[in-house]
């Protein structure tokens, strides 16, 4: 089975505070039908590249496919309060591999079109660097950002940007994920030139052939 971990993309969405708010207009030429799109480049499920934080770091269409696609698991982090920092103990009984894509589940996308859903718990300086030390290729969250939102914090993007480690945010559906499975995780963003960031599809599928242990 494939899952979409994916925010549809429609007017009015939850954006990050400060963002440009998205709005999808219909339009009709009989016969046809086309729509016309404005958001920011970080709206719903969206990849950061490093020149998100970095303006000389790598843009979107730099990121090559393979670093799009690849091993995934989901951490579980429910349970913590309102903008906690999650620190490198929440990797205690995982096995994070070089190379993998790391979804933590906070459980806070209930939220989502809620006050409540800015106040999600984050990642700490030390759980960013402990993911660095453990070469990971991707850091998604069900979350508007990797840093805390009520306190504008970017230490975790910063550590992970500069080490060219991608970041997902605005994630859905992780429960529909099993913890300590490894699946293939893909994230598709739009090919934007230059860019900083771009809406993404996010898709996972049981992993074959991947030994567990």
């Amino acid at each position: 089975m494939m899952y979409d971990l994916s925010r549809p993309i429609i007017s009015s969405m939850p954006v990050y505070p400060g963002d440009p708010p998205v709005q999808v207009k219909h339009l009709s030429f009989p016969p046809w039908q086309i729509s016309e799109l404005h958001m920011g480049s970080h709206s719903g499920t969206h990849l950061d590249a490093p020149r998100h934080r970095f303006a000389t770091g790598m843009g979107i269409d730099d990121i090559t496919p393979d670093r799009l696609i690849g091993p995934g698991i989901v951490i579980d982090v429910g349970g913590y309060s309102a903008n906690a920092e999650l620190g490198p103990s929440v990797l205690t009984g995982y096995e994070v591999r070089p190379g993998m894509a790391v979804l933590f589940r906070t459980g806070w996308e209930v939220y989502w079109g809620s006050d409540d859903y800015a106040h999600h718990p984050y990642i700490g300086a030390a759980l960013a660097e402990a993911l660095v030390q453990r070469e990971v290729r991707l850091v998604g969250i069900d979350a508007f950002s990797v840093d805390s939102t009520v306190a504008g914090g970017d230490a975790a993007h910063t550590v992970l940007l500069r080490n060219n480690i991608l970041i997902v945010e605005n994630l859905c559906h992780l429960a529909n994920l099993e913890l300590g499975v490894v699946y293939t995780v893909a994230c598709f963003p739009l090919l934007i030139v230059g860019g900083d960031g771009a809406p993404a599809r996010v898709l996972a599928w049981r992993a074959t052939g991947v030994d567990p242990s």
